[in-house]
């Protein structure tokens, strides 16, 4: 397969901040329609992989391609999702107000957003469950409600690359299901999608591929071969409880092999 077979490209990928390296030396390519999460210890360089993608911090070495392109040649087809920290909650702007940020990368300077565009991001709201909430200032939802909403914004955006920095960190059960919903529904159309993820119990249930980083790639493939527990004992230097689990889990049935949590027999 060529590079511009495949989603994404990265060669030799190396980053620091200052004199502190972030990054050493990754190299991994994505096929279009993964579904793949990126696992490793605090500080490990997960979101500034994901930053890296985005184009927000330059490598000291190495190269990225997204689609056969360079990031800067293909930003409207990359929607992200930051960690929930990183935004100003307190911007006076409401639900419906942050899913139609989605569209503008879409549109002209010179032209407003169109009757589609509003039905695009009123469908990305109704998606993710938070249509009755549209007229609401954002920073007057829960924490949850407020991943959601950002998730509908990157779904509105209509993008063929999905990156999303720790979407499942402290929501509630029903926010969980709604990202799930997401993630299922952009597999099923074909986009690529990459999740920061810490959490190691519900990583082989949710995502197709792992990476597993600590500033270097300790690994990327399937979560049987990723999660293996001499391996997350040297990333995450020692034992952890959640390790005695992961290899006991079961291997899914044929039937339910490609579905998420969530996913209904119809």
């Amino acid at each position: 397969m060529s590079h511009s077979d495949n989603a994404i490209d990265v060669e030799h990928l190396t980053v620091s901040y200052g004199p502190v390296p972030a990054l050493l030396d990754i190299s991994f390519s994505v096929q279009p329609g993964q579904l793949v999460g990126i696992i490793g210890p605090n500080g490990s360089g997960k979101s500034t992989l994901i930053k890296s993608l985005l184009g927000f911090v330059k490598p000291d070495f190495g190269a990225i391609r997204l689609f056969g392109k360079n990031a800067d040649q293909v930003k409207g087809s990359i929607a992200y999702v930051p960690q929930r920290g990183a935004v100003d909650w307190d911007f006076p702007v409401t639900v419906q107000d942050v899913a139609l940020m989605g569209r503008y990368s879409k549109t002209p300077w010179y032209r407003d957003l169109s009757p589609t565009d509003r039905e695009l991001a009123d469908d990305a709201l109704e998606m993710v469950r938070m249509s009755e909430f549209k007229n609401r200032q954002i920073g007057q939802l829960s924490g949850g409600q407020q991943q959601r909403v950002f998730m509908a914004r990157a779904i509105a955006q209509g993008g063929d690359l999905l990156l999303l920095d720790e979407p499942f960190s402290g929501v509630d059960a029903a926010t969980e299901r709604a990202i799930l919903d997401v993630l299922r529904k952009s597999r099923e159309s074909g986009k690529t999608t990459l999740v920061v993820h810490h959490d190691l119990s519900t990583a082989a249930e949710y995502f197709d591929q792992l990476i597993l980083l600590k500033q270097r790639l300790f690994g990327f493939g399937p979560p049987e071969a990723i999660l293996q527990p001499e391996l997350l004992s040297e990333v995450y230097e020692g034992t952890l409880r959640v390790f005695a689990n992961l290899s006991s889990k079961k291997e899914p049935s044929p039937a339910n092999k490609d579905r998420l949590p969530g996913d209904s027999n119809g």
